[in-house]
């Protein structure tokens, strides 16, 4: 940068007034006492600016603003660094003398890539409150690059729309004495894992590919929400835990409204732990109750459905089949006594329609305000249906399934409605058993209705082939289970050496595969509230570099 180069625009205009005042006299213009007069008040806030100091390092100063609590004033100076060659030792190099700089006093350095295919920008920011410290320390770190690091050019450029990210990389709390890793979504107006998105963008972030040279950022794509998510691994493995996180992210990140059926009342925890907003909802009070018997006039779907809720055999079901056409009852009890009024031919039909009456009257009998009147949802947000108050398994697995097949039914008729995430929970004691008709359904025709599942299970095995097939996203977790791995293993296609790592992931890694990402990657599920998370994405491509090796890894629990 030359003398000139570094004088403000505003000051270059004082030069060339005061050298046309004496060109003006030499001229014969104007008088020599004149033009004396005109250069000393064009060149007099040219010496104000050099006797503060300011000419030969300058920088831009920004007002900060009340939000940080108007300490002052902010400066920072940007670097370009031009890479002629990509070698993984520049970026290494790079990183190495910036760690180097950054532990030795109180100014923060904000390492920026910008990438689009083939192209990058790469930005160096420095920022403090102390102009003429910041403005030396650039100089420093310029020459240092320059002689250090081969194949790299280092030049200022002025981009005044990083203004609030140097205002914000000076305020945020770090574990290191100074160096600070961001990613380019804090340039956002909003926190870019603490939802709000208004854009319509339907990216749902999960944590970070583990098994490539350098750390990288993992979201599901917009196609990869367009089918069921499935969660699998077994108990500890963190599988709720990420089951959870998509739930919230579906909504506060790609605006997707979520259902949440809560089979042991985890979620409601984990969304409270978290401090998010979410609509809960007692099915054993009546709150989102639902009738089985409004959810279709079509009597064979009805029976395929209470089937599967019920666990009934074929001569229960024809005689749960006989009821309905029989006695057109309107709720489960009206059911109830339909069915107890039926002939008996045999002791055979008794004993079968003793059995029947059993599993009726499981479900109205103390968890009757569940199924007695159909009480519609407000699918906006989280809303969590907590299973958990509902005591008998049975009822409560007739619940969920019951909802589900209304929702279907619903959107089926032609009821339109927004995309819909339906979260489950311990999915094989909804889904397993040996009636699969009415879950097959379910999961190969609901994609074009808008439903949407995530489920999650620590037992593949157990749940229906055509569920795992369907489930196009699938994110496994640490499984213990010798039968689970191998079906896991060949809905996959999993090599060998992930198959061998399946019972030794840590608690948060999973091995995902996605529309979007064919090839399985492992990676590690970031929780929403940690604090690391946007300081975990280097910006230099390059080897991992951990410019304090004294830091702990952050890693969900």
């Amino acid at each position: 940068m030359s003398l000139i180069d570094s004088v403000p625009l505003v000051l270059r205009f004082t030069l060339v007034a005061a050298a046309l005042s004496l060109l003006s006299y030499a001229l014969g213009v104007v008088k020599l006492e004149y033009s004396l007069a005109l250069a000393v008040l064009s060149i007099t806030p040219l010496v104000v600016f050099i006797i503060k100091g300011r000419l030969r390092f300058p920088s831009l100063r920004i007002p900060v603003s009340t939000s940080y609590n108007g300490l002052g004033s902010v400066s920072f100076r940007i670097l370009e660094v031009e890479v002629k060659a990509r070698r993984d030792s520049v970026a290494s190099g790079i990183a190495k003398v910036v760690s180097d700089r950054a532990s030795r006093g109180d100014i923060r350095y904000v390492l920026l890539s910008v990438m689009e295919g083939d192209l990058r920008r790469s930005l160096i920011i420095l920022t403090s409150r102390d102009a003429g410290r910041l403005s030396v320390e650039a100089e420093v770190l310029k020459s240092l690059l320059s002689s250090l690091v081969e194949d790299i050019r280092v030049y200022d450029v002025n981009i005044p729309e990083l203004a609030p990210l140097a205002s914000w990389a000076l305020e945020a709390r770090v574990h290191s004495k100074g160096l600070i890793l961001v990613s380019e979504s804090t340039l956002s107006s909003r926190h870019p894992f603490k939802g709000g998105s208004n854009d319509g963008s339907t990216r749902i972030y999960l944590g970070e590919v583990l098994d490539k040279p350098y750390p990288k950022p993992f979201a599901l794509e917009g196609r990869d929400l367009e089918g069921h998510i499935g969660v699998f691994g077994s108990t500890g493995s963190g599988k709720s835990t990420t089951l959870s996180v998509l739930a919230e992210r579906a909504w506060y990140q790609a605006r997707i409204p979520v259902l949440l059926l809560d089979w042991t009342g985890e979620h409601s925890s984990l969304l409270k732990a978290r401090g998010l907003s979410f609509k809960e909802y007692n099915p054993a009070t009546g709150e989102a109750a639902i009738n089985p018997l409004d959810l279709s006039k079509d009597i064979d779907y009805l029976v395929s459905v209470m089937v599967k809720a019920l666990s009934l055999s074929p001569p229960q079901a024809y005689m749960l089949l006989r009821a309905l056409e029989q006695g057109k009852p309107r709720n489960l009890r009206e059911l109830e006594a339909v069915v107890e009024i039926l002939s008996e031919e045999s002791k055979w039909d008794r004993e079968v329609k003793r059995a029947l009456l059993r599993k009726i009257g499981m479900l109205t009998r103390g968890s009757y305000d569940a199924f007695k009147e159909t009480r519609g949802v407000a699918l906006e947000g989280i809303c969590v249906i907590r299973l958990d108050y509902v005591r008998n398994v049975l009822a409560r697995k007739s619940y969920a399934l019951f909802t589900l097949a209304g929702l279907f039914m619903e959107r089926a008729s032609g009821v339109e409605g927004p995309k819909v995430m339906i979260v489950l929970d311990e999915a094989h004691n909804v889904f397993s058993g040996e009636e699969v008709a009415f879950i097959e359904q379910l999961f190969s025709e609901s994609r074009k209705y808008g439903l949407i599942f995530a489920i999650a299970t620590q037992s593949p095995s157990s749940i229906p082939n055509s569920v795992l097939l369907n489930t196009n996203t699938k994110i496994v977790h640490a499984l213990r289970s010798a039968r689970d791995k191998n079906v896991i293993a060949e809905t996959m296609s999993l090599t060998r050496d992930y198959i061998d790592i399946l019972d030794k992931l840590g608690p948060g890694e999973a091995i995902v595969q996605s529309p979007s990402n064919p090839e399985p990657l492992l990676v590690q599920i970031q929780l929403v509230n940690e604090p690391g998370d946007e300081l975990h994405q280097p910006l230099v491509q390059g080897k991992p570099v951990n410019p304090n090796p004294g830091i702990p890894d952050i890693k969900s629990s």
